[in-house]
C-alpha cells in the first residue's frame, strides 16, 4: 500500500529526480529546425558555462543561454543546501534562480530558435522533481 506521507513521496520524488535529472546529460537536448544533428544535454551544458567567460556573449541575445548553464551549478548547491534545515532560505532562493533561469532558456529557445528534445525534457523532469519539497510546506517539529 502507497505511504500517505507526503514527505516520505516527496523525498522518494526527489531521489528519482536525481536519476532523470542526470539521465537527461547523457540524451539529445535540442536541435536546429530543419537539422537532424542534435546537441547532447551534457555538450549543452559544457557550451553554456564555458561561455560564460565570453564578454561577447553577454551583449547579444545568448547571454539567455549563459543563464541556462548557470542552473546546474545552482542545482548542485541546492543539493547540498539539503544538508542542513539553517539553509533554507538560500535553497528557496536558488530554486527561484533556477525556475527564472529556466524560463530564459525556453525564451532563447524561440528567439534562435531551438527545438527541445527529450534531454531537455529529461532535465527539467528531473529538476521539478528534485525542488518540488520547496512548494509544500514542511511540518514544524514540536
Amino acid at each position: 500500500m502507497p505511504s500517505s506521507n507526503p514527505s516520505r513521496a516527496l523525498g522518494l520524488a526527489r531521489i528519482l529526480g536525481y536519476f532523470v535529472f542526470l539521465a537527461a546529460f547523457f540524451l539529445p537536448a535540442v536541435r536546429e529546425p530543419g537539422h537532424d544533428d542534435f546537441i547532447r544535454g551534457s555538450m549543452c551544458a559544457w557550451i553554456t558555462l564555458i561561455n560564460t567567460l565570453n564578454h561577447d556573449v553577454w551583449r547579444s541575445k545568448d547571454f539567455l543561454a549563459i543563464l541556462s548553464g548557470w542552473i546546474n551549478p545552482a542545482m548542485l548547491l541546492y543539493v547540498a543546501s539539503l544538508f542542513s534545515r539553517k539553509l533554507a532560505l538560500l535553497r528557496r532562493i536558488l530554486a527561484c534562480l533556477i525556475v527564472i533561469f529556466l524560463a530564459g532558456t525556453w525564451v532563447y529557445f524561440s528567439i534562435v530558435p531551438l527545438i527541445p528534445l527529450a534531454g531537455h525534457f529529461l532535465w527539467v523532469l528531473g529538476m521539478g522533481m528534485i525542488l518540488a519539497g520547496e512548494a509544500f510546506p514542511r511540518k514544524q517539529a514540536s
